[in-house]
């Protein structure tokens, strides 16, 4: 499903896209259990006794870092409390980097922390394929001289190649002015949330669009054409609509 990748490759989009916290996330957030834990404890508790005696211990190491100092003084301690305060905070992190990074691929993505829906909503192995593909920016991958004749197989040049029927990207909903992403990364972001929800009218289009981006860049390989692409959503979608009457 992830074919297309290299060894080098960024996995800020996937690690993103799948809502997985970074691994430095997830340290500042031992470290900063382990300093509320420490200060439930006991004054008499043989580690206290340790920290106080020895006075560049690593919990006074532990105590600078920046998670530790951000995380509110007399905010009371419990599970719920910490994890809802951990999420608020990382959400707050990735926003900020959103705002400094020039990383096209990130910024292109939702900015709320949740797992994408590409990954969840129905969908045919293919179609999920170039959904991920595109959101890593495997396809179009490398550029090369498009069939076309007109350019390069670059981002915004599928956007307008000719070799894409005109009439798909008229299915598809259109940015709002002043927009200055990709046409495709927008309508995925208006794709719902709830692996209930109803096909959208738009699917079929951007699932056929990504599918000609699919053939354009990989001219050589051969794809099975036994169903029309983004079939599964609207099949799924069809058959619920018959059991609701």
């Amino acid at each position: 499903m992830l074919v297309g990748g290299h060894r080098t490759a960024s996995t800020v989009v996937l690690r993103h896209i799948t809502n997985l916290p970074s691994m430095t996330f997830r340290a500042d957030t031992l470290v900063l259990k382990f300093c509320l834990r420490f200060e439930g404890l006991p004054d008499d508790c043989l580690l206290s006794l340790l920290s106080s005696s020895v006075p560049s211990s690593l919990l006074t190491q532990l105590r600078k870092r920046q998670i530790v100092l951000d995380y509110p003084s007399d905010a009371p301690i419990s599970s719920s409390r910490l994890a809802s305060w951990l999420r608020r905070y990382r959400q707050d992190q990735f926003h900020s980097f959103l705002q400094s990074t020039s990383q096209v691929l990130i910024r292109a993505c939702r900015p709320v922390l949740r797992v994408d829906p590409i990954l969840y909503l129905p969908a045919s192995r293919a179609d999920r394929s170039r959904l991920i593909r595109w959101r890593m920016g495997w396809i179009p991958g490398k550029p090369a001289p498009c069939s076309c004749g007109l350019g390069d197989t670059s981002r915004s040049h599928l956007m307008v190649c000719t070799l894409v029927p005109s009439a798909l990207w008229c299915c598809l909903p259109v940015p709002p002015t002043g927009y200055v992403g990709h046409h495709i990364d927008y309508v995925l972001n208006l794709l719902p949330v709830s692996a209930s929800a109803r096909c959208p009218p738009f699917w079929s289009a951007l699932c056929q669009i990504l599918c000609h981006f699919d053939k354009i860049c990989h001219p050589d390989i051969e794809y099975n054409s036994s169903s029309l692409p983004g079939q599964v959503w609207i099949d799924k979608s069809s058959a619920s609509a018959i059991d609701n009457h």
